[in-house]
Formats: C-alpha cells, structure tokens, sequence
C-alpha cells in the first residue's frame, strides 16, 4: 500500500473519529473501478460528513461536488450505492462537469454504520494497524 493512501487512510480515520465524537453520520466514497484515465486510480477514498466536510479526495477536483451529493442521500437513506460517473463527453449535459478526464469512474458510496463491526472505517482501522497491502 502506497504512503499517499496510508496517509489518506490516517486522515480518513482522524476526521470520522471527529465526527463521531460530534454525533455527525458520515458516509466514504471509494473508487472501485476505472475505465480508461481518471485523476485517482481505485482505492481512492473521501470521508462525507452529514454537515458536507470532505476528507480525502476521489478525484482532481471534477466529481467531488456531485460525490457530496450522492453521500448526502446515502447518509439520508441509510444506504451504499454504486454510482458509475462518464466522463468521456466532454459535452455530457447530465453532469455538468465538462471532466475531460475521457475515462469511466465507478464509485461506492457507503453510509457507515458504526452499529456494524465490519463497516468500512473498521476495515480501514485494520488496514492501519495491519500497514500492509489489502485488497477490499
């Protein structure tokens, strides 16, 4: 595992921890899957809380506005979703993005539920302490 995600991983797990401290909800968006070039290669990750802070990053800048939505409502709903953006079409009139990027990113967005001892900031706590390369 590379030191750029230990240390995105580190701060992940330092701002949820302030979250929930607080009592915010917070969901983590991952990219799980890329199609040609992207900015942020699968395993990226960002940190969504309830009130709209971002820890992380899932790619140059492009998608973080629609992400905070997306883990808005999986907050909201108490849900993950696979939310699979194109950004081939610069002229892509849905998103709005004009991306550039010319690449396909699918993206997880898990609300965490801390109820559950498997939810994803758990396994990333593990992946911490482990310091060794994990596949999810």
């Amino acid at each position: 595992m590379s030191i750029y995600f230990m240390k995105e991983i580190s701060e992940i797990l330092k701002a949820y921890s302030k979250a929930e401290s607080t009592g915010k909800k917070a969901a983590l968006a991952t990219v799980v899957k890329v199609e040609g070039s992207s900015y942020r290669q699968p395993g990226a990750r960002m940190l969504v809380t309830e009130d709209g802070e971002l820890t992380g990053a899932i790619s140059g800048g492009c998608l973080e506005g629609d992400a905070l939505r997306k883990a808005l409502l999986a907050i909201h709903q108490k849900q993950n979703k696979l939310i699979t953006y194109n950004t081939n079409n610069e002229d892509d009139i849905e998103l709005g993005l004009q991306l550039g990027c010319n690449g396909i990113v699918h993206i997880l967005f898990e609300f965490i539920d801390e109820q559950l001892s498997n939810n994803p900031i758990q396994i990333l706590k593990q992946l911490e302490l482990e310091r060794k390369d994990s596949v999810l």
